[in-house]
């Protein structure tokens, strides 16, 4: 069995207000699909802590099963702290997972640059993401230019835009539907794969509702290509969030929404009761695997 970890950054169940939540206007045939075909669980993200729900503190508990917010007394934004840190060191999914002897990996595209100086350079907001210590816990390779050219891997930003432009790296420039396609290949070939958009947090952040609707119609796109060549009798998919942002573009800041877990494809019923707050989602994926082998 494989499963695919889907973690889209900032994405919580918005309202039905088109002028603030940018999922009304936007085009999206496959969420929507999902969303009446399949299992979709609201889940709570404030993890009974007070205070807006943020990243490091969220992605922690998400990837590991344990209260981050809990474990530090409030939520953290940003990148995890020591406290944090060792929290993924010790029961990162991937970590947890790989001891079991499941086949693991991360999707997402890394540069070499950024791996060598992470959190090292001055004046440099480069700081050591909660994906990507749960990554270093498990000691499993990144994937850096050379998978994301031999079509390998996918970055963060699924269409290569910003490798190709910024990054100067000769990849080749994908559709959406494309890449959902390269990370479909991926899943195949390992038990648990994770790959982490974040884009819709950052177009939450800047409340432009144009860019919000590309970059969301650009997800339903990318979601497309991944169930198109997936095969859902062997895979589930596990598509959810860390804390609400871009659909509400009213503020500015995260919101207190619970953010949608969608379940698709094998096992799905065997999990969707067992999921009620960000803690369950590592849990979730263990069981099932877990019951895969009986």
């Amino acid at each position: 069995m494989n499963i695919l970890l889907l973690f889209i950054d900032g994405f919580g169940i918005g309202g039905d207000d088109g002028e603030t939540n940018p999922f009304i206007d936007a085009k999206t045939p496959n969420l929507d699909k999902i969303r009446e075909n399949h299992i979709v669980v609201p889940t709570d993200a404030t993890l009974g802590v007070e205070g807006i729900p943020q990243s490091a503190s969220g992605q922690t508990t998400l990837l590991t099963g344990i209260n981050g917010p809990k474990a530090l007394g409030h939520h953290l934004n940003g990148f995890p702290t020591p406290t944090l840190k060792k929290i993924l060191m010790e029961h990162s999914v991937f970590k947890q997972l790989k001891d079991k002897g499941y086949k693991v990996t991360n999707a997402n595209a890394y540069t070499t640059e950024y791996l060598t100086y992470m959190g090292k350079i001055k004046g440099v907001k480069w700081g050591i993401s909660a994906t990507t210590v749960a990554t270093m816990a498990a000691d499993i390779p990144f994937r850096v230019e050379e998978e994301l050219i031999n079509k390998k891997a996918v970055y963060q930003d699924i269409i290569n835009e910003v490798m190709i432009h910024e990054w100067q790296i000769p990849a080749e420039s994908l559709t959406p539907h494309e890449a959902g396609g390269i990370l479909a290949k991926i899943v195949a070939d390992h038990h648990f794969t994770l790959f982490e958009y974040f884009q819709t947090d950052i177009a939450g952040h800047r409340q432009n509702k144009e860019k919000a609707i590309e970059i969301i119609e650009r997800l339903d796109q990318f979601i497309g290509g991944i169930l198109d060549k997936i095969n859902l009798e062997e895979t589930l998919v596990i598509i959810t969030s860390d804390h609400g942002n871009i659909e509400d573009l009213s503020i500015k800041t995260h919101t207190m929404n619970p953010v949608p877990t969608m379940l698709v494809g094998k096992s799905a019923e065997v999990i969707k009761d067992d999921i009620k707050d960000l803690t369950d989602i590592t849990p979730a994926i263990v069981k099932v695997l877990e019951k895969s082998q009986d």
